[in-house]
């Protein structure tokens, strides 16, 4: 299975504890459209970390959102927003993990099916919008030279 990846085109830095990825969309709303914003988490734990990339559009809204949100504090802290570098990206590991056994299991959290009627009568529906983020790591990657 390839491995996912998210790009996006504004790095985004020292954000506060207990930011998430809507809190983080939320801030470049008013800039354009959010097409993805995901903050970086520690792949062992799933802990988000102070950082993430926003894919806003189009382009010169990403140059906009840098300039009115670099140095603005939020939640008590000074968050730092720059361009980001065409080579960063998030990788979105699987959260599935490969099984000795064969048998059939339910891939959806505790307490929620992944059936098509939204859960157990009576219990939390499970779907896209509820669903908890996959852990991602930063990584550099290598793209090919741009062609004039």
């Amino acid at each position: 299975m390839r491995e996912q990846k998210f790009r996006g085109n504004v790095f985004v830095a020292n954000l506060p504890k207990g930011f998430t990825d809507e809190d983080l969309a939320k801030a470049f709303d008013a800039y354009g459209i959010v097409v993805g914003a995901f903050l970086a988490r520690d792949a062992a734990t799933g802990t988000p970390k102070r950082h993430g990339l926003v894919n806003i559009a189009p382009e010169r809204a990403a140059g906009e959102a840098v300039a009115a949100l670099n140095g603005m504090e939020i939640g008590g802290r000074r968050i730092e927003a720059r361009l980001a570098d065409p080579e960063m990206a998030l990788t979105i590991p699987s959260r599935l993990q490969p099984r000795s056994d064969a048998s059939p299991r339910s891939t959806a959290p505790r307490g929620m099916s992944n059936g098509a009627s939204g859960g157990a009568p009576g219990g939390p529906s499970y779907s896209a919008a509820t669903r908890t983020p996959r852990p991602f790591v930063v990584e550099r990657v290598s793209l090919p030279p741009r062609r004039a």
